[in-house]
């Protein structure tokens, strides 16, 4: 008896330290995605978060911290969707899985496109953020594909660099842009249809080919 209600407020405490714990991370992953690094205070996600001072500390020790965390766990889910698929990817033909990427590079971005945003705000300059989402996150995929495409389609080094920043420039920006594109064309880009239609045309021009 004794340890039953010894158990349930070290539950309660725990559940509510992983309610503060994200309302953190998607207050910060919001302002980091809009504003920057730089625009960002610990206190301005604090409050967005709408918890006590000093709770960001507290969880995250300081912002690097917060950030490197916000940075996982948007990385993160685009990896963890990618290893679900490898085993489906595993049995396709190399133009086939080529295509496949592209094609889960925008859906992903359509239903997320927090990763483009984050990277958006770090790419542009040098720095310890940018270097870690690289080495942590980026590099390695970028590799197997970059061995994928050349594989497939012959792409050197060289070539493969434009290769590679107009698929993640094209599977991205029409999501990322979706009120512009609202109110320029009058369509809501992350529409089941569209999305569709962008990844068909994105796999015509870069892998060749209408699967």
């Amino acid at each position: 008896m004794t340890t039953e209600i010894t158990e349930k407020p070290r539950k309660r405490t725990q559940e509510r330290t992983e309610v503060t714990r994200n309302k953190l991370l998607k207050a910060a992953a919001a302002l980091f995605m809009e504003q920057g690094y730089d625009g960002v205070t610990v206190r301005d996600i604090e409050k967005k978060a709408a918890v006590h001072r000093g709770l960001a500390a507290y969880h995250f020790q300081d912002k690097a911290s917060l950030w490197k965390a916000v940075a996982d766990k948007k990385f993160g889910k685009m990896r963890d969707e990618i290893n679900h698929r490898l085993a489906i990817l595993n049995e396709l033909s190399p133009r086939e899985r080529l295509a496949t990427i592209v094609r889960f590079y925008v859906q992903f971005n359509a239903r997320d496109p927090g990763v483009s945003a984050l990277m958006s705000q770090e790419a542009r300059k040098h720095s310890w953020r940018t270097k870690y989402l690289i080495d942590r996150h980026v590099r390695s995929g970028c590799q197997a594909l970059e061995s994928l495409v050349h594989d497939t389609l012959g792409l050197d080094r060289d070539a493969f660099i434009h290769w590679y920043y107009i698929m993640i420039s094209a599977s991205s920006t029409i999501f990322y842009f979706a009120p512009e594109c609202q109110l320029l064309f009058d369509v809501d880009s992350r529409e089941e249809s569209l999305i569709k239609a962008h990844a068909d045309l994105l796999v015509t021009m870069l892998v060749d080919d209408r699967l």
